[in-house]
């Protein structure tokens, strides 16, 4: 029988991208899933009722709070309520590709893996002025290193919360750290380096593009100097303190900066022309 894998999902301030992430998973052909749905305040919480009802799915566990915790606050609590073996994550923004979890299972499978990644591709909405481009878009291909392990993850960060899944009972449940700290971005990255650190950790990356992720001009990340800084930041924190953690910062910092470029450097493509596939 399949495990159970739970996908936590917090929301906030996303309602024009949310149905299409809920679809992403209720068309997942592994069936063996639920589904915590954190609505953190703001517009959505407000209609929660109608997002229930519009989706009643009784796989989707609804989460509300009638303020704004905060990413780290919401995908915490999810992760404590979670009750699968396995964890699995979904920005409220992004889009799963039907057999994005059955895809996973079975490598988990063959190689024994405890936690995985999928390639994906970046998504940018083609432009509204046109009513003919409503829900249309333009995807780019990410670049990934060939191998995902810990010393991968020190250079880049080649697993986004989207596409990773991992063993809770093997491994443990993570929680995000610095929950009082709204302003730290990059907090999937100091996530992923403090899993990673545990030697029980046995981990591939599918290059199989099954993970739609949306490009968005107000979101945290999308500030690249302050991305930069904050993964200086976590990387110094990780790595100690000393000449030598400094030394090492500067070269991760160099190897980030020419995956960051490295990552989006394929071409991009309308969605009707896109294989999903490769």
């Amino acid at each position: 029988m399949s495990p159970l894998i739970s996908i936590v999902m917090p929301v906030y301030e996303t309602e024009a991208y949310l149905g299409e992430a809920l679809q992403g998973i209720l068309q997942q052909d592994y069936p063996t899933w639920e589904l915590l749905v954190i609505l953190d305040g703001g517009p959505e919480a407000d209609q929660a009722s109608w997002w229930q009802s519009s989706y009643p799915d009784p796989r989707i566990r609804w989460l509300i709070s009638s303020r704004n915790r905060g990413l780290t606050r919401s995908r915490n609590l999810g992760i404590r309520c979670a009750k699968g073996s396995w964890l699995a994550f979904c920005d409220s923004d992004d889009v799963w590709r039907p057999d994005k979890l059955s895809a996973q299972w079975k490598e988990a499978q063959r190689g024994g893996y405890n936690v995985l990644g999928t390639g994906f591709a970046f998504m940018r909405q083609l432009s509204t002025a046109d009513p003919g481009n409503a829900g249309r878009y333009w995807l780019k291909r990410a670049i990934l290193p060939s191998t995902l392990n810990y010393a991968t993850l020190r250079a880049t960060n080649a697993l986004p919360m989207s596409s990773a899944m991992y063993h809770a009972e093997v491994l443990g449940k993570y929680y995000f750290q610095n929950a009082d700290r709204p302003d730290l971005i990059h907090e999937d990255y100091a996530y992923w380096l403090n899993l990673f650190a545990n030697p029980k950790v046995k981990s591939t990356l599918l290059h199989r593009t099954l993970l739609g992720i949306r490009l968005r001009s107000q979101s945290r990340s999308s500030n690249k100097i302050k991305a930069m800084r904050a993964h200086a930041a976590i990387l110094g924190e990780h790595l100690g303190p000393g000449l030598w953690s400094r030394l090492r910062v500067l070269a991760y910092l160099m190897q980030y900066s020419y995956w960051a470029i490295r990552k989006r450097s394929g071409p991009w493509l309308p969605s009707h022309e896109f294989d999903w596939h490769p």
